[in-house]
């Protein structure tokens, strides 16, 4: 199966180290999304296929254990009245149980592929989530700092030296709210008796006028 040859490769892919190192990790996601999307579609497909394999293997093997215990009756029994009989039974068991090892063996592999299929879909499905709540988390982002920087217009921003674009991001967001804070707070009164007598000043100096 193509899809198991990845399996390596795929359980081990840091979705998340592929979008910190890019410029542009809304580009990046969408990409990879498809390609996730692609992969789970295929396994979900090849998922449902392989277990029903297992579950014809599972009953090749049973049958073949009932007639192996089939056989060792009828051979208990015609072991004290027919000698070459029971010979034969014997041979046929014999056959059986050598044709039992190879069904268990088919089982066996098929049920391992099946479940690291199951892993694989797992894992897929929560990099599907995962790569949806970053491209939000990061949309949101965007947008909540262009509007900031509307309002806050003219101020220049740091944009080199930073490993990620979310910490980029980040940054300038935390820098435009600080920005918006200060704008928005009143100015600080250093001295209430300044004021009043900056007051007093003003008002004699209306008086003499």
């Amino acid at each position: 199966m193509g899809i198991l040859s990845r399996f390596t490769t795929l359980m081990k892919a840091n979705i998340n180290s592929r979008i910190d190192r890019s410029r542009d990790p809304e580009k990046v996601i969408k990409k990879t999304l498809r390609d996730v999307n692609l992969d789970l579609r295929t396994i979900q497909s090849e998922v449902n296929a392989l277990e029903a394999d297992v579950r014809r293997a599972k009953r090749a093997v049973d049958e073949c254990e009932m007639e192996i215990r089939k056989l060792e009756r009828y051979r208990e029994r015609a072991a004290d009245r027919i000698e070459t009989q029971a010979a034969g039974f014997l041979d046929d068991q014999e056959h059986l149980e050598s044709k039992k090892l190879e069904l268990v063996a088919k089982y066996n592999r098929l049920l391992i592929e099946a479940r690291q299929m199951r892993l694989l879909e797992e894992k897929l499905t929560l990099d599907v989530r995962q790569l949806e709540a970053r491209s939000r988390m990061i949309k949101e982002k965007s947008a909540l700092l262009n509007q900031k920087q509307k309002i806050n217009s003219g101020n220049p921003s740091i944009t080199s030296g930073f490993m990620s674009y979310e910490e980029e991001l980040n940054f300038k967001l935390d820098e435009a709210e600080a920005l918006e804070q200060l704008r928005n707070k009143p100015a600080p009164i250093e001295s209430i008796d300044e004021e009043i007598a900056k007051l007093t000043t003003n008002r004699s100096e209306t008086s003499n006028e």
